[in-house]
């Protein structure tokens, strides 16, 4: 099958152009080595199932002008037995994959909802008790949305040195900072909020947010090793776009190529990419 890479456009650049462009010269090396490297991965999953008993799953995500990632994965139809909770030998694996999925989960919340300023509620009170924290951001967005129903949230919480908990929100627009002062302070009775841009020299802000909020839910894991644990909070009904493809035969261990090439299409450019060893997964996004 014939595919274009510049999706039929005359002015869009080739993928091979737009990687030359965007790419430094270790990283245009490294993609010259991918058909290369899936082409082992091929023999190795050849070696292990057959192509009417597994499938690769891709998908396509597009937020927006030069925002598109596509992340793929070898899902076996063979049932595998599923050890108990916190006991299977490879737990730290799990855990592991488990912040990958909420940092994934995460920053598809924060594209999708394009926000751009960072909300924080914070309390004078030494407010430990997390459960607590979470009944008052509830009360807090129940409040707002009552005065604002179309108003988004992607929340993650950070303990203090001193064990206090607070909120750090990435939100859409500016912000009625006068309205959420006087909820927040009804809700806690005595705190504060702050509102501001997110600041990024190289890319927008939504991803200025997605790396912070990031690194904040990254330090809940590692603080709480609790499983199944809600580690982040956002609004209800957040549509995350996400187009389901086939991989064609000719792609056959050869996923990230074509993980790259819609990226590619979608976005106009390749920022990053990583594949797992054994090739079965791997994902691939248009930003640094």
């Amino acid at each position: 099958m014939s595919r274009s890479i510049n999706g039929g456009n005359p002015e869009a650049p080739s993928f091979r152009e737009a990687s030359q462009e965007h790419l430094s010269g270790s990283d245009a090396a490294r993609l010259r080595r991918v058909s290369d490297a899936a082409a082992q991965a091929a023999v190795r999953l050849d070696n292990r199932t057959h192509l009417d008993e597994a499938k690769y799953r891709v998908i396509l995500r597009y937020f927006g002008p030069g925002l598109a990632e596509a992340g793929y994965s070898f899902v076996s139809a063979r049932p595998f037995k599923k050890a108990a909770r916190g006991r299977s030998e490879r737990a730290q694996e799990h855990r592991d994959r488990a912040v990958r999925r909420s940092r994934s989960r995460l920053r598809h919340l924060i594209l999708a909802t394009k926000s751009d300023h960072l909300l924080t509620l914070t309390y004078r009170a030494n407010v430990v008790d997390f459960d607590d924290a979470c009944r008052d951001l509830a009360k807090f967005v129940r409040l707002v949305k009552q005065r604002k129903p179309e108003w988004t949230y992607v929340a993650v919480a950070e303990r203090q040195k001193r064990g206090a908990w607070h909120w750090h929100l990435a939100v859409h627009g500016r912000q009625d900072v006068g309205l959420l002062r006087t909820i927040w302070l009804r809700v806690v009775g005595d705190g504060n909020i702050d509102v501001s841009a997110a600041k990024s020299k190289r890319s927008n802000r939504s991803l200025a947010l997605v790396r912070y909020l990031g690194k904040y839910l990254a330090k809940g894991f590692a603080e709480d090793h609790e499983l199944n644990a809600r580690r982040f909070r956002a609004s209800h009904g957040i549509r995350v776009p996400a187009t389901v493809l086939n991989l064609p035969l000719e792609y056959r261990g050869k996923a990230l190529t074509f993980a790259i090439e819609e990226v590619m299409k979608a976005a106009g450019r390749v920022g990053f990419w990583w594949e797992a060893k054994d090739g079965t997964a791997g994902w691939v996004n248009s930003w640094e």
